[in-house]
């Protein structure tokens, strides 16, 4: 996926915190966005995620103009943030936190955990990883749990 963000402006009231911002990932890359506390680091995520509207700009996904609607919207269509704060149940199994708000249902209308962990280990082979599926979420190392937030 080819993400191109120009020329991308937002301010807060009179708080200028982003002024022409450009941004090109190109697939296979790595970037880190690095720089002090309000340097408009999230803000920028926030707006490719479509959780705030920039006030100039433009958002290119694969030479495509976009604007997502929410966060929901910009998933969908395979973008999402991972914040630096984790954002799970600590709770909760790992399989359980790689599902929320999103479990298969059996034909009654119950969880469906089988489908659940078929799903979860096909994903976790896709993409190369291991994952405890039956631990509990707060008790696993910050990089499993930054896994499971992403997968």
């Amino acid at each position: 996926m080819d993400i191109n963000m120009i020329g991308i402006c937002k301010s807060f009231g009179a708080n200028k915190v982003l002024g022409g911002v450009n941004l090109h990932v190109r697939p296979g890359e790595v970037h880190a966005l690095m720089g002090e506390n309000g340097a408009g680091k999230s803000t920028l995520m926030n707006i490719l995620t479509g959780i705030h509207r920039a006030d100039a700009g433009t958002i290119m996904v694969d030479g495509k103009e976009v604007t997502f609607k929410n966060n929901k919207d910009a998933e969908e269509h395979g973008i999402a943030f991972i914040h630096q704060e984790l954002n799970i149940w600590p709770n909760l199994s790992v399989l359980e936190n790689l599902f929320l708000m999103n479990q298969p249902k059996t034909r009654f209308g119950t969880i469906d955990f089988k489908k659940m962990r078929e799903m979860a280990e096909a994903k976790c082979q896709e993409i190369g990883i291991d994952l405890p599926l039956d631990e509990i979420a707060g008790e696993c190392s910050v990089g499993q749990q930054q896994m499971t937030e992403i997968t």
